[in-house]
């Protein structure tokens, strides 16, 4: 979240989307635990508005978005009426004009993620020349005539340097223009030496303008993607609206968002190395840039499926019986084109399905008899073992027997999630070898996110041939498999 906001308390006045009347309140920002007390002398419906403008006294400007009443009441001291209110806002915005939740003003955002420093690792953007004689003599020469004084070079000088080239990337996609800058800011050199920072900002230019929801909905949407890439959730900063404005130089609005989605990384959390990462923007601007609209271009049918995943994959180190029944439940929810193809029954099965099912849709309602119908519906279509398959063989066909026996492990994986939702047979002590567990985990979702990854452009064959130190779960993946396979052969035999 915005540092500058940590600790945020102000008093100002307040007035409701559809009415005038302002109140006098207090906004105090602590995340989820964000409140806008409200004082009146008079009653007034609290549970009728969604948004609330407010001008605090140092006159900022503040839009309260989606909010929500937590408490109200209402008394009186001796002939005086006087009322309070709780509210929590989803959205607090900063900036020089209010804006609404069904205003589409929105033409551009821009914000920042944890790893974006690694994500988008252009390494030659900054520099420092040690050895500096052949270049600094003309550079402090005009800077001397500019600050008429001399200015002496030493025996040892050195050049720290920043390219200017602010862009990293840009690609039209779906979603709209996205595109990758630095964000340079320095303070004065002085006798105290020179200090540049930089942060890294992804941004968003729409095609048209859009409302709040829209916007956030975009944000997290490019945020599923990055944290594939980085393999690991991210936590989102800096969050910036630019409105349409007739102006030149349009005033940005701050956005403080009081549930946005939280990560903790673990112990390794500063260990991601750039050049482990699946895809590497500043290295294969053509690669990255081609998956990321490719990715986008069918996120809409995706978006559930991939939502899944996210969630499972939030987990990292950390497993558990619900993270692989939501690991195998993923492929269930895959758009109808990422999946194999319903079996033509061959017409004595057909006939037989269609006499069951009349059959029982005779019968008064039970679970029983729809248990029946629905596993008679399912007849011809694909299963789940058979949707993962398919998945899987996106990736063998093209990293050859990278993965042998891969479709063992799939079946296993199921049969696993099987007996978690339905109580099936176990194949195996899953308390005893909870490895086995972790390892079919690891399969389900790498298979979700690497096919998804390859049918979007990118070349597995070369990533896995580079090398790894492993700081990417991908890549421990591959690294595992092999033993993983051998012990779990032992397991069955």
């Amino acid at each position: 979240m915005t540092q500058e906001y940590e600790g945020f308390k102000k008093a100002g006045s307040f007035s409701f989307t559809k009415n005038e009347m302002e109140f006098q309140g207090e906004l105090c920002l602590k995340e989820a635990a964000t409140t806008l007390v409200l004082y009146s002398s008079s009653s007034f419906d609290w549970h009728t508005n969604v948004d609330i403008f407010g001008i605090l006294y140092d006159r900022s400007k503040v839009s309260l978005i989606n909010c929500v009443t937590m408490s109200s009441s209402s008394a009186t001291r001796g002939n005086e009426l006087y009322s309070f209110s709780t509210i929590f806002p989803h959205f607090v915005i900063f900036g020089d004009q209010h804006i609404s939740s069904s205003c589409q003003i929105i033409r551009e955002l821009s914000f920042t993620v944890n790893d974006a420093a690694a994500l988008f690792y252009d390494f030659d953007a900054f520099g420092l020349v040690i050895d500096a004689k052949p270049y600094i003599e003309d550079i402090v020469e005009a800077i001397a005539k500019q600050q008429g004084r001399k200015i002496e070079i030493g025996e040892y000088p050195e050049i720290f340097y920043f390219t200017g080239k602010y862009e990293i990337l840009s690609v039209d996609t779906a979603l709209g223009k996205i595109s990758v800058t630095h964000c340079p800011s320095y303070q004065l050199p002085s006798p105290k030496g020179i200090y540049v920072d930089n942060s890294i900002t992804i941004n968003i230019g729409f095609y048209s303008c859009q409302s709040i929801d829209e916007a956030i909905t975009s944000v997290l949407d490019i945020l599923k993607f990055l944290e594939v890439i980085a393999g690991r959730p991210q936590n989102i900063s800096d969050l910036v609206f630019w409105p349409i404005s007739t102006q030149d130089h349009p005033k940005p609005l701050k956005v403080y968002w009081c549930m946005q989605p939280q990560c903790e990384h673990d112990d390794n959390s500063d260990k991601l190395r750039p050049f482990d990462l699946p895809l590497q923007a500043a290295i294969n601007l053509d690669e990255f840039s081609d998956v990321l609209e490719r990715w986008m271009e069918r996120h809409n049918e995706w978006r559930d499926a991939r939502a899944r995943f996210s969630t499972a994959f939030a987990y990292q180190n950390s497993y558990n019986i619900d993270r692989i029944v939501g690991a195998a439940n993923m492929f269930d929810i895959l758009p109808a084109c990422a999946c194999p193809e319903s079996v033509t029954l061959l017409p004595d099965l057909a006939e037989a399905r269609d006499n069951a099912r009349k059959a029982f849709r005779a019968l008064p309602l039970s679970p029983e008899r729809d248990s029946i119908l629905g596993a008679l519906g399912r007849i011809g279509k694909a299963t789940l073992k058979r949707k993962v398959r398919s998945r899987a063989k996106i990736i063998t066909d093209v990293v050859n027997d990278r993965f042998p026996d891969l479709e063992l492990v799939v079946d296993q994986a199921i049969d696993c999630r099987n007996y978690y939702v339905h109580g099936s047979n176990a194949k195996l002590d899953y308390s005893v070898h909870s490895a086995q567990v972790q390892f079919f985990t690891d399969t389900l979702e790498f298979i979700f996110a690497a096919s998804d990854l390859v049918e979007s452009g990118w070349d597995i064959t070369a990533w896995i041939k580079r090398g790894s130190t492993m700081s990417h779960p991908f890549a421990r993946y591959c690294f595992n498999y092999s033993q993983m396979l051998s012990d779990l052969k032992k397991i069955l035999e």
